[in-house]
């Protein structure tokens, strides 16, 4: 994992070299469009978070663009019962949901090789849990299975609930070539989480606990963002 890293690193080292040894002038305006990539990969939804999943960005004038991008993900782990001899097991599972969408506003402060901008953007997430335990019995006793939906201690990493956040943020968009960008940025955050109630259902019994929301201001980075124009 450490030598994959490495390589990576000095991939990126290596060509941004080979980008400083050139003269480049942005081919960007009116129209312009990009994929993004974010080199953090994917992570659970923050107000810190613009760029992961499926980004791009539109020129909607010549110093201003407009950036998006989607976000989903699906985890999903099974439990096996194990029976003994002369049971009957079932097997349980947890499995956890998230989709999510942002939106950001830059704005250019220059059009140079090295392009500052400044800006704001919004995002909305919704995660979703369910677990079902694993039991064996000896017949003809019935094992009853009970699920939990929306955990509050979360499945796979994941916490149940719905999202909403603005940030605002400063950086800088690095052209390696008229079409290939570096960037990075500081964001300042403010998130709000809305939690759904805890449902415990075995048979014909449901235990729910009700849960609130919680909010969050947080300074963050985004670092190595490659932009390909086309």
């Amino acid at each position: 994992m450490k030598a994959r890293l490495m390589a990576g690193v000095l991939g990126v080292a290596c060509v941004v070299s080979f980008a400083f040894a050139e003269d480049v002038t942005p081919s960007i305006g009116a129209k312009s469009k990009a994929l993004l990539f974010s080199f953090s990969g994917l992570s659970n939804l923050g107000a810190n978070n613009f760029n992961g999943g499926l980004g791009a960005k539109l020129f909607l004038s010549d110093v201003l663009a407009l950036r998006g991008s989607l976000q989903f993900a699906h985890a999903n782990q099974d439990i096996l019962a194990n029976p003994g001899v002369g049971q009957v097991g079932t097997d349980g599972s947890r499995t956890a949901t998230q989709f999510g969408l942002s939106a950001a506003l830059q704005y250019y402060l220059l059009k140079t090789r090295v392009s500052p901008y400044v800006g704001g953007g919004a995002i909305f997430s919704t995660t979703s849990t369910t677990s079902k335990n694993a039991g064996s019995v000896t017949p003809p006793a019935v094992f009853t299975q009970t699920t939990t939906n929306n955990s509050l201690a979360g499945e796979l990493g994941y916490v149940a609930g719905m999202t909403i956040g603005v940030a605002a943020l400063v950086g800088v968009e690095f052209f390696m070539t008229k079409e290939l960008s570096l960037g990075a940025e500081y964001q300042v955050g403010y998130s709000l989480t809305s939690r759904p109630d805890q449902e415990i259902i075995t048979g014909p019994t449901t235990t729910t606990t009700k849960t609130g929301s919680y909010s969050a201001i947080n300074i963050s980075t985004t670092v190595l963002t490659l932009s390909v124009y086309f």
